[in-house]
């Protein structure tokens, strides 16, 4: 793992406690609270039991045992704490240092050692128009995909779009009896869409008609001719539409391989189940029974008339990704679905597939003011309209604070802005709580949302233009650590590369959002307060735009792991 400056004194610390003490206890390093005047603390509760003696009494024995060399200025102790002061300019010289010799690639790390990640994400239905309630898959998954390449994983990221099933037969069945051509030819998204929504209400009034969409579904598996040819007219229909939402979201897949991928892999899936035991037949149909690992509801692996289901495709899958890309960790962006991946992963293991990580990243859905989003129901928001609806807002934003920009650099500017508020909106909540949809906060320009950090970049970067050439590129000096706002500012940067790591391993791309408004609320004090290209010394201010430089790094970096690009003027 790359070894920052915090990693270092932490190490530093907890070694020479761990010397003290005599053993390898089993010791972390916290933040002390903004009231106690101290800048790393080690609890020392879990030493209590082993050394028979309150934390409190530990604490001051190892404070007068600890030297402060290097980094550590000074150690006390505070109740079951022992609390460490750092050497500002040690300290300070050392985070700089990393940002610099690094860059961009600051907070990156080898903890994957290159082994292969497959993540699973956004995976649209074809047929229908993505709605917002797609968005959370995708930015989710992207983040995703992003952190783990960032954290020494090779990322693959494998779009498992919905384009086969039971969905289709209703489709078809709908398309045959009910299309108005003339709307098809105009807008064939939306009238397919039309056609779902009426297949819905027509069944709850005669519910036969879902044997009749069965049917359909059945003809499609077994290359009825028509079915096929309707079919990958709506998947051609359908991946256009997506791929314009995608670029407009600047969200890309190393692989789309929907579940049609999979049709001529499933039945060796059934044969390798059978074979080894695994599955059974019961009443008509093959199933997986999972009591024996505590989940008591089978998964259903052939229906009784010989169709596949979804998850007969997501094991054919799961064995295609295993094989052909080796990974050491299969990852699933997906909604509430836990017990159905229980039992997919469940199965994998059965069948063999045991020395693999299988991992369910699952959120919360988006709902509209009057309940759940419902496609079949008609009762959705297209994303592409919330996107466009983004953009056009910040273009309005944009043409009257920066008249004076080309018009294709304000469109350019207008395309990030908007588009990152609705991906920041998503991403800075945690992944696992429902989302009210609400136009204002999904599309908001300030506060905490995506384009004042973006607006916080930028005036870094103004900043910096306005200085003298060469003003940020030489020798950090450690005196620019000396005022509260500015060790405020250098501490929160120290902390970049736990925040990338912590994300990436719970899959919670907010922790990176919350360090980022943070950062932008520190860097605000901090040129509220300090002068920088006023300082009169001239190597103080080349050291505060050294700062400056690092807070762009780190505001460009952590916003483009979350699929968020900068604009150099706003």
């Amino acid at each position: 793992m790359t070894p920052y400056t915090l990693d270092r004194v932490r190490t530093q610390i907890l070694d020479a406690v761990r010397r003290a003490v005599g053993d390898g206890a089993d010791l972390t390093t916290a933040v002390p609270p903004p009231d106690v005047p101290a800048d790393l603390a080690v609890p020392c509760f879990p030493l209590a039991a082993r050394l028979r003696t309150h934390p409190a009494a530990i604490a001051s024995d190892l404070a007068g045992a600890m030297r402060t060399d290097g980094a550590l200025a000074g150690v006390r102790a505070d109740g079951g704490y022992l609390n460490f002061i750092l050497d500002r300019e040690t300290f300070a010289a050392g985070v700089m240092g990393d940002i610099a010799r690094m860059g961009d690639r600051y907070a990156s790390s080898d903890l994957g050692a290159g082994q292969t990640v497959v993540i699973d994400y956004s995976a649209p239905n074809i047929a229908r128009p993505m709605s917002v309630g797609h968005l959370r898959s995708t930015v989710i998954g992207d983040a995703i995909y992003k952190l783990f390449a960032f954290g020494g994983y090779r990322s693959i990221g494998d779009n498992h779009l919905g384009d086969w099933g039971t969905q289709f037969g209703a489709y078809l069945y709908a398309f045959t009896t009910w299309v108005d051509v003339e709307a098809y030819q105009r807008d064939p998204i939306g009238e397919l869409l039309r056609l779902y929504v009426k297949f819905d209400a027509e069944a709850r009034a005669q519910p036969d008609l879902r044997e009749r969409a069965r049917e359909w579904s059945l003809k499609l598996e077994r290359g009825d001719p028509e079915a096929r040819r309707l079919w990958a007219e709506f998947t051609g229909h359908s991946t256009a539409e997506f791929d314009r939402v995608y670029r407009l979201l600047d969200v890309g897949f190393d692989y789309t391989l929907g579940e049609s991928f999979y049709e001529d892999k499933t039945q060796e899936v059934i044969d390798l189940a059978v074979r080894a035991g695994v599955a059974v037949e019961h009443e008509g149909a093959l199933i997986v029974p999972l009591d024996d690992v505590g989940i008591s509801t089978p998964l259903l692996l052939r229906r009784r008339d010989g169709a596949t289901l979804y998850s007969t495709r997501d094991l054919a899958a799961a064995l295609f990704r295993i094989r052909e890309f080796h990974p050491s960790r299969l990852i699933y962006v997906v909604g509430a679905q836990a017990l159905y991946f229980s039992q997919v992963f469940a199965t994998l293991r059965k069948l063999g597939f045991a020395d693999v990580d299988y991992v369910h990243v699952d959120f919360g859905s988006i709902t509209l003011p009057e309940g759940r989003m419902r496609t079949r129901r008609g009762t959705v928001i297209f994303l592409e309209d919330v996107l466009s609806e983004a953009v056009l807002r910040a273009r309005r934003l944009v043409d009257e604070k920066n008249p004076e920009l080309p018009d294709a650099e304000r469109a350019d500017v207008a395309r990030m802005v908007g588009v990152g508020a609705v991906k920041y909106a998503d991403l800075s909540q945690n992944r696992v709580k429902d989302i009210a949809f609400d136009w204002d906060r999904m599309l908001a320009l300030d506060g905490d949302s995506a384009p004042y950090l973006q607006y916080t970049y930028v005036r870094a970067r103004g900043i910096l233009r306005k200085a003298p050439d060469g003003a940020a590129a030489g020798t950090y000096d450690p005196r620019a650590a000396q005022t509260d706002e500015e060790w405020r500012l250098l501490k929160h940067l120290a902390r970049f590369p736990d925040v990338v790591r912590d994300a990436a391993q719970t899959y919670h791309p907010h922790l990176v959002c919350n360090y980022l408004f943070g950062l932008a609320q520190q860097f605000h004090a901090f040129y509220h307060d300090v002068p920088v290209l006023q300082a009169g010394d001239p190597g103080l201010r080349d050291s505060r735009l050294h700062l400056v430089s690092g807070v762009a790094t780190v505001m460009r970096t952590g916003l483009a792991l979350l699929g968020i690009q900068v604009p150099e003027r706003m």
